[in-house]
């Protein structure tokens, strides 16, 4: 029996299940870039335009297509556009498949603006840098029926999401957890550049037998050792500074 593209939760209507944040209150601004984020006011070229537009976007690729080499982003980032569009009721989510529903993503609107959608026919190629103003965050909930409907998209095949969930709860953690280093270390009185710096040496770092703790965020049943540990080294842990080559 062929499987259906799924809605978030069987028939019920909770779309905040689709978002891990909305709005600025919620979005934090040193969370790392991650599939299924939206922002607003990005410069895009369409398509035989003259001019750039300003639109808002989300972020398509999966996290290590976008940065190729570990830790910065890639040169050019791959979105879709994000337009108001009507409410689409759990039962209507098997259709539609040329976009990703975003059933209130702005709940501050009590009007059928405060629904949308990310539409696959549009997509276009951005610079990182004009990534600036970040408005939502998908949920793993979010990002795992987002990857499902791209893919039907690209490839007329329906994946199942906890497929994605086995390669995406990895790189989610991480995010997470950079996240909440950044907050305790900032507490502390260190800036967010340094954060960042120090909790992406701090998960590349080479432990025993070779394994890093980034590498360790692969296995379900470590997750939360390295969770644990980062909350006591947050606070202190500092990146070791380069060594000084001798040119004497």
């Amino acid at each position: 029996m062929p499987l259906n593209l799924e809605p978030p939760d069987g028939n019920r209507a909770d779309w905040g299940l689709l978002y891990r944040a909305r709005g600025t209150e919620e979005v934090v601004d040193h969370r790392p870039v991650f599939t299924g984020d939206i922002f607003t006011n990005v410069e895009v070229l369409a398509p035989r335009a003259e001019k750039p537009k300003s639109k808002t976007v989300m972020v398509i690729q999966h996290p290590c297509a976008m940065r190729p080499q570990g830790t910065g982003l890639a040169s050019s980032i791959l979105v879709a556009e994000v337009r108001q569009h009507p409410e689409v009721q759990p039962g209507q989510w098997s259709g539609y498949g040329k976009l990703m529903p975003l059933p209130e993503l702005y709940p501050q609107f009590t009007t059928g603006k405060r629904h949308a959608a990310a539409l696959f026919d549009h997509t276009y190629h951005v610079h990182p840098d004009d990534l600036a103003v970040r408005v939502a965050c998908l949920s793993p909930r979010g990002l795992n029926l987002l990857l499902q409907r791209w893919v039907f998209h690209s490839a007329r095949v329906v994946v199942p999401t906890h497929d994605f969930d086995e390669v995406t709860a990895p790189v989610y953690e991480e995010a997470d957890l950079i996240e909440d280093w950044c907050d305790i270390a900032m507490e502390a009185g260190r800036t967010v550049e340094e954060a960042l710096h120090d909790v992406n040496a701090w998960l590349q770092e080479g432990l025993e037998a070779g394994a890093t703790r980034q590498k360790m965020l692969e296995q379900d049943q470590l997750r939360s050792n390295v969770r644990r540990e980062l909350r006591t080294a947050a606070e202190t842990w500092r990146a070791p500074e380069a060594p000084v080559e001798d040119i004497a």
